[in-house]
């Protein structure tokens, strides 16, 4: 893998390189040979890299000559030959690397060496010379023979290189920096159409908490207002809004509703993160997307990203990031539409009538790539391509007998083709006559094997006048298993894909409202989820048609007739299954109560739910959403808006007391943790627990009371010491309005940081503070009689005495004459040498001031 990485992200730059700096050297062509004929020096070069390298570490050796062979050209076959790579290891050995004919038509050729030995290798590049013999005025000339050598250091550490970004542990946007390789595994793409008919998001990430970053209207919704109980229009009668969301580089695109229509309000272009609009269309719809990663020995990388409305066999090209017309592709023809792995949108042409399969190419036309400097580029824009015959491969087939046309019925992309040649389809009507038997088959789609027949069967019609089906989506390349369904029961029966063989089932046993959407399901990670009206969710082994776990907690009491909920699966993403409550043709208002649900795929616990009406319930179910960054997005019926559930930014503040504290002293922490959702109208409002997360949406976004147990996130409280060591001090629990507050009591003079560190949640990333806290000393403690060497009568005495002198109802002035006639003498100097006059004159002054105090109390009870 390393060796191939290294190949991919380094030869690749070289041979640019040399591409680049060699198309200067072709010279032009005369008209006659040239008599004598020319003797043409040639000069090699040779370089290794890295060097010094690890042993057992890939190094990328290139060769090249100065001159570029006359006439060479992509197009014809005029290349320099013989080219011979000596390369001589430390114990004397030897390996050669030859290259009959150079390919490349700038003289380069390179090669991936991996060393075992440590020590200096040698390298040796000679071009043995040639005779030119393509013709034309350059026949019979001779390149003259040259050679290059260099040195390659192989030592036993191996040679860094730069450490991968890690994962972001704070809130990221797009674009992601292309040097943050990691990061491809959280972010992602939701082009539609072919490329997500199998509701499985495989890479990227999605939310586990149902954290709302913003929501937006895109029509009139929810209550009407007045003294009726009516709500708008929700669109689930034929007319369902938001359809083929698509989400591209982190932009969100949409069709915006017309009135009573799900489409007509133009196409929308919006910001994933924060659903700000970026541009707008009325004069075109586009369905799904693409991102086609072109590589050549001219271009590489995913060129742009195309948006794609279709009119007919016209296919219109938008671009994806400016909204603006890009290219048209015409006489497309239908077929069974996949995706490759580097982005290409293809279709399986079967034409049965020839016996041919055909493999359509929508990047194969002619007219695609430049001309020129541009040739064998990825330049378009602007041109109107006929893609008719646009074709990768086409090969024969056998004949494929059955009660029906043969049609195909899932593909694993180079591998296998499977295939019906009966009335089987998914329908939604009980069928009166069912094939029997019905028939199916596979057939290759391995590139040595292409278009032969893998195994063809014929299956009995199940009794009692069953309908068997094939499910909506029915192949699962894990387990290499196909289903069927039936339709009076909704049963699954599981066939392998490799012989046709009969594996497990029927199986299942659901509730009778299951009927109405026995055609869902779809499998992902080898299992197969199923839901509908039933109102749950069913996961079964595609290995041997096992329950392995059922979610049933949608329960409404009396609000709907259904008792459990409807409940309609939309897609599997990062290990959540998501499911939408709702139903075809809907009363009004609508019923209370409807979720969405995100549930562990492998455990069926629930995860997170949230109130919200976003499926129809409409023949296969599929709520239209859209997944990619981490982020979902759908539409909530309830109130006509889009929302867009991920992770969220955090802010964080702290703060100690301004003023120093004595050393001693309790110190209080303050500070608070707030949501910063940048496009939500709450943002600024207080960071809630996960616990509590979908109480507190529903309060802010959706006019639900304000849960009152809610309580916030938890913050660790660290300081440095003047000392400069880090401690843990505690960690406090923000409330409900964001703030938190932690005592502590410093045991050192001097400055304090104190950082104070949300770690995150599901629903927010993590944020930190810092703030500042002085300790001066503690305060000196002064002694009051008694002193050292003090020999007279305690303060009660002294006090006893005063009061016993005084007159009834004293005035404060007899009272200070007669506390200061009973204070006892001081020592002379020498015995308290270090007390100083005004030192004194405090002390007694504080004794009187105290005296006074408790004479007066004393006085009071002598009074009673």
């Amino acid at each position: 893998m390393k060796t191939s990485q290294f190949k991919s992200k380094i030869s690749v730059i070289s041979l640019i390189l040399l591409l680049t700096l060699s198309t200067a050297l072709v010279t032009l062509t005369s008209v006659t040979a040239h008599d004598p004929a020319w003797q043409l020096p040639t000069h090699a070069f040779i370089n290794v890299s890295p060097n010094p390298v690890g042993v057992n570490e890939p190094a990328l050796i290139v060769v090249w000559m100065e001159r570029v062979i006359q006439g060479a050209d992509i197009t014809n076959d005029i290349r320099f030959e013989g080219y011979v790579l000596t390369i001589t290891k430390p114990d004397g050995n030897t390996v050669t690397v030859n290259w009959p004919i150079v390919f490349d038509t700038t003289s380069s050729a390179y090669t991936v060496y991996v060393p075992d030995q440590v020590g200096t290798y040698t390298l040796e590049f000679n071009f043995p010379g040639q005779v030119y013999d393509f013709g034309g005025s350059y026949q019979n000339d001779v390149y003259l023979p040259s050679s290059a050598t260099t040195t390659l250091t192989v030592q036993e550490e191996p040679v860094p290189g730069i450490p991968e970004a890690a994962l972001p542990t704070e809130y990221w946007t797009r674009p992601v920096d292309g040097a943050n390789h990691l990061w491809g595994t959280i972010s992602s793409n939701w082009l539609n159409g072919g490329d997500v008919d199998d509701r499985w998001q495989e890479g990227g990430s999605s939310p586990t908490t149902s954290h709302i970053l913003w929501s937006k209207p895109i029509e009139l919704g929810g209550m009407v207002g007045g003294d009726t109980h009516t709500t708008f229009y929700s669109g689930f009668s034929y007319e369902t809004r938001f359809g083929n969301p698509m989400i591209v580089g982190g932009i969100l695109y949409y069709r915006q509703p017309l009135n009573h229509a799900g489409s007509g309000g133009g196409f929308v272009a919006v910001d994933l993160r924060t659903g700000e609009e970026l541009w707008r269309r009325y004069d075109i719809t586009p369905s799904f997307a693409q991102l086609y990663n072109f590589e050549s020995p001219n271009q590489h990388g995913v060129v742009g990203g195309t948006l794609w409305a279709t009119a007919g066999s016209t296919w219109i090209g938008v671009d994806a990031f400016t909204g603006l017309n890009t290219f048209n592709l015409t006489g497309v023809p239908g077929g069974t539409e996949v995706y490759t792995e580097n982005g290409q949108i293809v279709r399986y042409v079967l034409n049965y009538g020839d016996r041919r399969l055909l493999l359509w190419n929508n990047t194969a036309a002619a007219g695609s790539t430049g001309t020129g400097y541009n040739v064998n580029s990825w330049r378009p824009n602007g041109k109107e391509i006929d893609a008719s015959q646009a074709y990768s491969w086409n090969v024969s087939i056998p004949d494929l007998p059955g009660n029906s046309n043969p049609a195909i019925v899932g593909i694993i992309p180079g591998d296998l083709i499977l295939g019906r040649s009966s009335g089987i389809t998914l329908t939604s009507q009980a069928r009166d006559n069912n094939p029997d038997p019905w028939t199916m088959w596979a057939i290759s789609d391995k590139p040595e094997t292409r278009g032969q027949l893998l195994w063809i069967r014929d299956y009995p019609a199940p009794a009692n006048n069953i309908t068997r089906m094939l499910s909506m989506q029915p192949l699962d390349p894990v387990n290499r298993v196909w289903t069927m369904t039936d339709f009076q029961t909704g049963q699954r029966t599981g066939y392998s894909i490799d012989t046709g063989d009969l594996l497990w089932g029927p199986v299942g046993e659901q509730r009778a409202f299951q009927y109405y959407s026995n055609r869902q399901g779809f499998p992902a990670y080898g299992n197969l989820y199923i839901a509908g009206y039933g109102g749950e969710i069913f996961c079964y082994s595609m290995a041997n048609g096992s329950l392995l776990w059922k979610f049933s907690d949608t329960n409404l009491g009396a609000e709907t007739p259904w008792g459990l909920t409807p409940i309609q699966l939309s897609a599997v993403s990062n290990g959540v299954v998501y499911a939408f409550s709702g139903e075809h043709s809907p009363n009004t208002p609508l019923y209370k109560g409807y979720r969405v649900y995100a549930v562990d795929a492998f455990t069926g616990e629930e995860l997170w739910n949230l109130l919200g009406w976003s499926a129809s319930g409409l023949g296969t179910s599929i709520a239209p959403i859209a997944i990619a960054d981490g982020n979902l997005v759908y539409l909530n019926a309830y109130d006509g808006s889009v929302y867009c559930i991920g992770k969220g930014p955090s802010a964080l503040t702290v703060s100690a007391p301004m003023t120093a504290v004595p050393k001693g002293s309790s110190v209080m922490v303050t500070g608070t943790v707030t949501d910063q959702s940048p496009g939500s109208e709450f943002k600024g409002t207080p960071a809630i627990s996960d616990e509590y997360m979908s109480a507190w949406m529903e309060y802010k976004f959706m006019q639900k009371d304000r849960p009152a147990d809610a309580v916030g996130v938890d913050v660790r409280i660290q300081v440095v010491d003047p000392s400069g060591a880090y401690a843990w001090i505690g960690t406090a629990t923000s409330d409900a309005y964001g703030n938190f507050g932690y005592s502590f009591i410093p045991q050192m003079q001097g400055t304090y940081t104190i950082i104070a560190t949300f770690d995150g949640s599901e629903a927010y990333y993590g944020s930190t503070s810092t703030t500042y806290l002085v300790v001066d000393p503690a305060p000196t403690q002064v002694t009051i009689p008694p002193y050292p060497g003090y020999q007279g009568p305690s303060a009660q005495d002294v006090a006893q005495n005063v009061v016993n002198i005084l007159p009834d109802n004293p005035t404060p002035e007899q009272i200070s004459q007669a506390v200061i006639s009973q204070l006892p003498e001081y020592p002379e100097p020498t015995v308290v040498p270090e007390y100083s006059t005004i030192d004194i004159i405090l002390t007694v002054l504080v004794v009187v001031a105290i005296m006074i105090g408790i004479i007066s109390f004393l006085v009071l009870n002598k009074k009673k």
